[in-house]
């Protein structure tokens, strides 16, 4: 019967068909008569021998352990053995009936029992081959891991590499780091990407995620909630450079220098680039910005930031006096009005295009905090929108740049006369 059961699952299991040599040929020979040994077992004692039971099941976790490290499917195992069950019932059941003399009641007896040692051993086998998937997948994630914490320090690329391809670990070409601060839950790691480098850094973890997918909607949907930071796609040696620049921008959206989603979205650095460029050398910045506004240096508060409003939707606008005036919500004789003032304080820079393209910078850079529909404090008020619609930079230092003291000043602005009110 064994030598039966062997042949038909070589006929009929792909995996299992070559010959019956060395430590394979060996293993199944024992496979198959171990288990018809312990079945007639059972069937001497009865189904209810623990120590038996117990010896058996042992075997058939190896097996299925086994199966998981020789890199096959356990669906093969299954199938060999159902294919051994069919082959050892049909001659069970010959040889009940020519010899044993058994009637119906004693053959189903016999088919209960076979199918339900089957079933144990089918069970046993597939506990030991998730076990062996389970140790396996968690020694990959600690590669994973080990491989996150070489690419966040920056470390040699070839002993990152290395350690991939001993333990056969694919990195792809381009990797985007993305920054996942810690939740208050605890459970950080939960619906989170596998199977790709991680760290934990302090109590931030870091993921670097395929370039492929870092701006997909299911890396969007994983990090939704987690206020996480995503970085650019770089090429896998430079993700370093790609937690850098996250760092940065989580850094900035802390003070306020980049927006932050009020329902904890993800802030991808890709959408706010002229902002973190602006940001990058405060002081840089602040000595650009006391330079180019000095003309407003002396004006009362209210009229500052009016007169800064307009000046940035003139600039970026291009002049169209009816698209500012909406923008605003003033009337276009208003934006004449405020213009010729402006005029009145820059002079000819306004027409320089260098000192135009500063102006709409150092504005740019301080728009969600200077600058308000009618030219209002954006302190204590909605963040107006940028008069293009792109991405802003908040920078609270800008205030305090241009916000001085009124002190004399040479010349005096005229007011024109129109027949419109500006706005109060």
């Amino acid at each position: 019967m064994g030598e039966d059961i062997i042949a038909a699952i070589a006929a009929e299991v792909p995996a299992y068909a070559r010959p019956l040599e060395g430590r394979f040929g060996r293993g199944v020979r024992a496979g198959v008569a171990e288990a018809l040994r312990r079945f007639l077992a059972i069937v001497d004692v009865g189904p209810d021998d623990p120590a038996d039971v117990a010896a058996s099941r042992e075997i058939y976790v190896r097996l299925g352990h086994g199966e998981f490290h020789a890199g096959r499917s356990l669906d093969n195992l299954l199938a060999a053995y159902r294919i051994g069950t069919r082959v050892a019932w049909r001659r069970f059941a010959d040889i009940a009936l020519l010899r044993g003399g058994l009637d119906a009641a004693g053959l189903v007896t016999l088919g209960e029992t076979l199918f339900g040692y089957i079933d144990g051993v089918c069970a046993a086998s597939a506990e030991g081959y998730a076990l062996a998937q389970s140790a396996d997948a968690g020694a990959r994630e600690r590669l994973w891991d080990r491989i996150g914490e070489l690419l966040l320090s920056g470390a040699d690329p070839a002993s990152v590499e290395e350690i991939a391809q001993a333990a056969s670990l694919l990195i792809p070409d381009r990797l985007a780091a993305v920054l996942v601060p810690t939740q208050a839950d605890g459970q950080r790691r939960l619906g989170l990407p596998t199977s790709c480098p991680s760290a934990t850094h302090g109590s931030d973890l870091w993921l670097f995620v395929s370039g492929d997918d870092a701006r997909g909607q299911r890396l969007a949907g994983q990090l939704a909630g987690r206020s996480a930071v995503v970085g650019p796609t770089v090429h896998w040696a430079r993700a370093a450079a790609s937690a850098e620049r996250v760092r940065f921008a989580r850094e900035a959206r802390d003070d306020g220098l980049l927006p932050a989603d009020p329902r904890g979205g993800p802030l991808f650095t890709d959408d706010h680039l002229a902002a973190l460029l602006l940001t990058r050398d405060p002081p840089l910045l602040a000595d650009l910005t006391r330079r180019r506004l000095e003309p407003l240096a002396g004006l009362p508060e209210r009229t500052r930031q009016r007169l800064a409003a307009t000046l940035l939707h003139w600039l970026a606008l291009h002049g169209q006096r009816g698209l500012i005036a909406r923008r605003l919500h003033i009337h276009p004789q208003t934006v004449r009005y405020r213009v010729l003032q402006l005029r009145e304080l820059f002079g000819d820079s306004l027409d320089d295009p260098d000192a135009r393209f500063e102006l709409e910078l150092v504005l740019r850079a301080g728009a969600a905090t200077i600058i308000g529909d009618e030219g209002e404090s954006a302190r204590g008020q909605r963040v107006p929108t940028d008069p293009t619609g792109s991405a802003r930079a908040a920078h609270e230092g800008q205030v305090a740049l241009i916000a001085r003291p009124p002190r004399p000043r040479a010349r005096r602005v005229a007011r024109p006369p129109s027949p419109d009110q500006p706005d109060p």
